[in-house]
């Protein structure tokens, strides 16, 4: 099999999302434990039947990068309800699409803790079970026998929700074979998931032999811009919390130090995920919807297809559009893999020697600071983002530049513009520097050379139909051939 090769050559290209398990018409694929304590198949050959079926479903293995014809939609969205904020890891969008779906008879799946409080996928078909699938939970989650599950579901004709990381959707619809209007695929912006042995460690240290009540990931205990609060309450003698980035297991992951290999080159994000809905915090709210500000938590809600949309309408949420670019603002990782720390095999190596010492290991890396070699994820989305933005200028008759001194906001904002063409600044500061900016998402920017054969390149890339010069900038005339060599119209225009 396929999948046997991919495992022992290309380890780090398996997401674990156990696709390729429960396709098994013999049920012969199991999900085994690697030494860092990742889950990984392996294929009992007496059963095997060699059918061939784990290899067509594997995300991995049918990989095929795309590039999007639209930029979804984004908004900042909140529960009515106080009580379900202040339970939620965010603004609780979750809960409301849940409630959507529990009212008209359907059925919830999502990452849930079992009686040992390890995570697992599970299911819910009313409030009160829904209220383990809420919440963030910052382990792999098992997948089990879950996407048969859904499949028995469908087919019966109920509605049903999946939420999980973005290589689980894609895993659950590559088994799926085929769409279902009465599906809802959910995913987040995902950082990595954590080692499932390390996680199990970490809560029994916790525990310290007393029976826990609840595990909370995002206490709002201190406001949910508090760096991200882990609690847990016990029956017998209160709770214990920290501030992640004071605690051993949170810092680490934090650090990009304990996710699967996958997660630092996923291949899921955006725009290569299958979901209806993503959803996130949304950090920096302040900043560009200060009205859905309070600090007891807001949403993101990123909108794929039709069928998010539909459903996403009908959810009881204040909701409010945005722009697309606040989420490579303050969250990357929608578009990029999350960076590893440079002692990530380190760590694993000493799990490795010491395989029962796990907190110890968590112990010695908290008190290492962050080293992180090559390109930040904030940068290596820049590009993406940039190779986004080219692709959608190709799909489009007319792409317009405008050359400028610096301007506000408020100016590029006012600048008229035909909706159907593209809209992109180059301002040239004093100091012969040059920013180019999407003027549709103006918080983004791009620093870049202001040669005359770099500006040329720039203008083939996007697609550069014509260019507007404020007549502030003094362009000579050999310049401006130079630009219409390209078949490009050059004008120049007044800014007020």
């Amino acid at each position: 099999m396929k999948i046997e090769e991919m495992i022992s050559t290309r380890r780090a290209d398996c997401s674990g999302c156990e696709a390729c398990a429960n396709i098994c018409p013999k049920n012969c694929i199991s999900m085994l434990r690697d030494d860092e304590g990742f889950a990984y198949p392996k294929i009992n050959h007496e059963v095997c039947i060699s059918c061939g079926r784990c290899d067509k479903t594997c995300p991995a293995l049918n990989f095929k990068p795309v590039m999007p014809d639209k930029l979804p939609e984004v908004f900042v969205a909140v529960h009515p309800d106080a009580k379900v904020r202040r339970h939620s890891s965010s603004g609780g969008a979750f809960t409301a699409l849940s409630e959507l779906i529990l009212k008209d008879g359907g059925i919830i799946f999502g990452a849930g803790f079992n009686e040992n409080w390890h995570v697992v996928h599970t299911s819910a078909e009313n409030f009160d079970e829904l209220e383990n699938l809420r919440g963030s939970k910052y382990v792999q989650s098992q997948i089990g026998d879950v996407y048969k599950r859904v499949k028995i579901e469908l087919e019966k004709g109920r509605r049903v929700l999946f939420s999980g990381t973005p290589c689980q959707c894609v895993g659950l619809k590559n088994f799926l074979g085929k769409d279902y209007d009465n599906l809802l695929t959910v995913d987040i912006i995902c950082h990595g998931v954590p080692s499932p042995k390390l996680w199990e460690s970490y809560i029994e240290y916790r525990a310290m032999g007393h029976d826990i009540a609840r595990v909370n990931f995002r206490s709002k205990r201190f406001g949910w811009r508090s760096d991200h609060c882990i609690e847990i309450n016990f029956y017998d003698c209160g709770y214990w919390s920290k501030i992640g980035a004071t605690d051993i297991y949170f810092k680490n992951f934090l650090m990009s130090m304990i996710e699967r290999p996958s997660c630092h080159d996923c291949k899921f994000r955006f725009p290569n995920g299958k979901s209806d809905v993503t959803l996130t915090d949304a950090w920096g709210v302040q900043n560009f919807a200060p009205n859905f500000f309070d600090n007891r938590g807001t949403s993101l809600v990123i909108v794929h297809t039709d069928n998010g949309k539909n459903f996403f309408t009908k959810a009881k949420l204040v909701r409010q559009q945005v722009s697309f670019d606040v989420l490579l603002m303050f969250n990357p990782c929608f578009l990029e893999s999350s960076v590893p720390d440079d002692n990530r095999q380190n760590f694993f190596n000493d799990l490795k020697k010491f395989p029962n010492m796990s907190v110890a290991v968590m112990q010695k890396y908290f008190n290492q600071p962050y080293h992180r070699s090559g390109q930040s994820t904030q940068e290596k989305a820049l590009q993406k983002y940039s190779a986004i933005l080219q692709h959608l200028s190709k799909l489009r008759e007319k792409n317009l530049m405008f050359i400028t001194p610096p301007i506000n906001d408020d100016t590029i904002n006012k600048i008229h513009r035909d909706k159907d063409s593209g809209f992109y600044i180059l301002q040239l500061t004093e100091d012969g520097k040059a920013i180019f900016i999407d003027g549709l998402h103006p918080f983004i920017k791009f620093g870049v050379q202001t040669n005359l054969a770099n500006l040329r390149g720039l203008i083939e890339s996007f697609h550069i139909t014509e260019i507007l010069i404020d007549e502030k900038i003094n362009f000579n005339a050999e310049g401006i051939k130079f630009l219409e060599s390209s078949g490009t119209k050059v004008e120049t225009l007044t800014l007020k």
